[in-house]
């Protein structure tokens, strides 16, 4: 026996596979899929929902910026659901209108 007891491991680099250019994303299972084999349909605020926040913000004196801060949402929240470009989402909807219904 040799005086090296153990075996010399060689590395290499696995290729990595080729992904075709036309490959289609993979379907969000939290999106609504209308069954026609198009993309599945995103679902924004309703507009009552959002005429609804911003009176009951304007009613309370806020800024979009100062409602943000005071619920710890992420900046444009407020914003994007008011412009109605915010993925619908009536937990967080509710959250807003009860904070400011008090």
């Amino acid at each position: 026996m040799s005086a090296q007891d153990w075996i010399p491991v060689v590395f290499t680099k696995k290729q990595t596979p080729i992904v075709a250019k036309n490959k289609v994303s993979p379907i969000n299972p939290l999106e609504k899929y209308d069954g026609e084999g198009s993309a599945p349909k995103k679902e924004f605020v309703s507009k009552e929902d959002q005429q609804k926040i911003t009176q009951l913000r304007l009613l309370k004196k806020l800024t979009q910026t100062e409602l943000t801060q005071k619920l710890c949402l992420p900046k444009d929240t407020i914003k994007r659901i008011e412009n109605g470009t915010h993925e619908k989402n009536k937990a967080l909807t509710n959250k807003i209108i009860m904070n400011l219904s008090r």
